[in-house]
């Protein structure tokens, strides 16, 4: 669609945006703003609609052809193959055309997408080479699949589903502790070697709670738990990760940050826009770095929600990653189908396995062989 010549450029990129990416105005529900949703909606639209109304323009500007191949139409194939990885407003890359291919047989790597949209537009003027195209794009599929062996630990990928108006409540807060511990008895009681459940499964600063951490520390013994709570340090506020094994407990904080969900992207105005908008609260605080920790000899990279749907951490070195999310957030909306299929595509092309605990969406693992 993006090649026929009397399109709306703008139009396709507004609607993409809105059907896409809708659900992202759907967390103002929860700082009393839900009158600012179908603004972020339409802004969202207006945002994409803009992109690829310039870019037409751009591309348009050169007439000539290559081998009977218009240059502008290269240009937008090499855009839809690469063009969202360096385009990423505030951080923000979902939009990729990996979520469009995830679940069929067309191969995930840049090369296997850059043969598809070619022969896609190949398909109406040569259905031949179109054919031959995808037909390698679709070798490609079988072709660089990746061959991981699973860790041979027993693992629980524990599923919560608490809805995002309870999750915080002070009286409700008990419930979804003593849940927590039902999940990891169960676990201990089906042998698991590890349990994992979601972001903020703990939803207070779990290092204050010293109650908390010693039940936690002593279960340890018996099993590894990863948990997601809230961090205190420093007088800083954290989204972390905590693991206990053997009595000890490590804690990983969040490296990168959701925009405008915990932090504002903004070089100023900061503090006067968490005011008026999020009651005064203040951003958290980031570690420095990707958190990369280790459970009976076994290496794996530390994703907390958003992190787990951008491209670098599948860049590091260990096989596995450990992925939490509070979608609750977000639901309903189809918010977790995009989140699962980006990370998908990432352990397809970067050779992980993603174990997935996950509140208000059944938690999952991929394993891309």
């Amino acid at each position: 669609m993006f090649f026929h010549s009397k399109h709306s450029y703008f139009q396709t990129g507004f609607f993409l945006g809105i059907f896409l990416f809708y659900w992202i105005g759907l967390s103002f529900r929860y700082y009393n703003l839900t009158w600012l949703i179908p603004f972020v909606i339409i802004l969202i639209g207006i945002g994409y609609g803009l992109i690829f109304f310039v870019l037409n323009k751009i591309f348009n500007i050169f007439k000539f052809s290559i081998l009977h191949f218009p240059f502008s139409i290269i240009l937008w194939i090499l855009f839809l193959t690469f063009g969202f990885d360096y385009i990423r407003p505030f951080t923000f890359d979902w939009f990729k055309p990996e979520i469009f291919l995830t679940d069929t047989y067309f191969g995930l790597s840049k090369l296997a997408i850059l043969l598809f949209f070619t022969g896609v537009y190949l398909l109406k003027n040569n259905k031949i080479i179109s054919l031959l195209l995808l037909s390698i794009s679709i070798f490609l599929y079988f072709y660089q699949k990746p061959h991981i062996n699973m860790p041979k630990l027993k693992i629980k990928v524990a599923f919560t589903n608490v809805a995002q108006n309870k999750k915080w409540q002070k009286d409700y807060i008990p419930i979804e502790i003593n849940n927590n511990f039902k999940i990891i008895n169960t676990a201990i009681k089906e042998k698991n070697d590890v349990v994992i459940l979601p972001e903020s499964a703990f939803p207070l600063f779990l290092n204050l709670h010293t109650d908390l951490m010693q039940r936690l520390l002593k279960l340890s013994f018996k099993i590894t738990i990863v948990t997601g709570a809230l961090h205190y340090k420093d007088k800083n506020f954290y989204n972390s990760t905590y693991i206990f094994e053997n009595g000890q407990v490590k804690i990983l904080d969040k490296h990168i940050l959701v925009p405008f969900g915990e932090y504002i992207p903004l070089p100023f105005f900061q503090k006067e826009i968490n005011k008026i908008f999020f009651g005064g609260a203040s951003d958290y605080k980031t570690s420095k770095n990707f958190g990369i920790f280790t459970i009976k000899k076994y290496k794996f990279i530390n994703a907390i929600c958003y992190e787990a749907t951008l491209e670098d951490v599948y860049k590091l070195k260990p096989h596995y990653i450990i992925a939490l999310s509070n979608d609750a957030w977000f639901m309903p909306s189809i918010m977790p189908i995009i989140q699962k299929r980006l990370i998908k595509a990432y352990a397809y092309r970067y050779k992980k396995i993603v174990f997935h605990s996950i509140n208000g969406y059944k938690s999952y693992i991929i394993n891309a062989n």
